[in-house]
């Protein structure tokens, strides 16, 4: 063997050795992040007195019949395309606050990084659930600081038990002055919904516009919830489950149920 092609040789195999040693680190660390993530939900699951499921166990939302996790990256080519594995739901809390039942779910999805198809990057988000009374096919959501039409066209879609029956019009609802400046809803049955917005619960959303826990809320099939991008925070999480059982406290008639008879 050449002088020459003994350096390339060893160039070769030292480049191999740090590159498998790159990727054996990152999924180290990716490895001790998940345990670490996986401990903290189950620490705040025993301070509330509840539990925490992991990859293995029962870990859908209740919703997941309703709204599949990711579910904008289904239903066209291009996200098809960009997806390089399916969405699944992966961590669950459950837990009760004030009399309520509340389901906290993690899903994950890996897509293909927009500016390297040969690099895939891991998506999650977070749904919060309340078991509640019947309440009238809802979407309600913060309205875009510079007026996209992002939260708009989300609320456009209906819920699939209003899709699905035909038989009423998904709609917007007028909310009541100053409200509508700061959020927008749309709504199967805009005299039951409408009746729900009393000052009470026109204060209570006046007051979360300005604050950072309340985003968007869905009411169908017994159940109220929101999605929300990124990965459960203990921190934040009790901020974002008073964000929601705060307004339903104050709907009119609603009360909590039991999480096996919702959805």
């Amino acid at each position: 063997m050449k002088p020459w092609e003994l350096k390339l040789g060893l160039f070769v195999l030292i480049l191999v050795v740090l590159l498998a040693l790159m990727f054996w680190w990152r999924w180290r660390v990716a490895r001790r992040e998940a345990a670490d993530h996986a401990a903290d939900l189950a620490r705040f699951a025993a301070m509330m007195g509840g539990t925490a499921s992991g990859p293995g166990e029962d870990v859908s939302a209740w919703s997941a019949g309703l709204l599949r996790p990711f579910a904008h990256e289904y239903g066209s080519v291009i996200a098809w395309l960009g997806r390089v594995s399916d969405s699944r739901f992966e961590h669950a809390l459950d837990f009760e606050r004030h009399g309520w039942r509340i389901r906290v779910t993690e899903a994950s999805i890996e897509l293909q990084d927009p500016t390297n198809a040969d690099v895939a990057n891991t998506h999650h988000e977070r749904r919060v659930e309340v078991a509640t009374s019947e309440l009238p096919p809802l979407k309600l959501v913060v309205r875009s600081p510079g007026g996209g039409g992002g939260a708009r066209n989300w609320a456009g879609e209906a819920p699939r038990p209003v899709a699905d029956g035909g038989s009423r019009e998904w709609r917007e609802l007028t909310l009541p002055a100053g409200l509508d400046r700061a959020f927008a809803a749309l709504t199967g049955d805009p005299h039951r919904a409408a009746a729900m917005f009393v000052p009470e619960v026109v204060q209570r959303l006046l007051a979360e516009a300005g604050a950072d826990d309340f985003h968007n809320l869905t009411l169908e099939g017994g159940i109220a919830y929101s999605v929300l991008p990124g990965q459960i925070d203990p921190e934040r999480l009790l901020q974002e489950v008073d964000a929601i059982t705060g307004l339903l406290q104050r709907f009119p008639g609603v009360r909590p149920r039991n999480p096996a008879s919702a959805a």
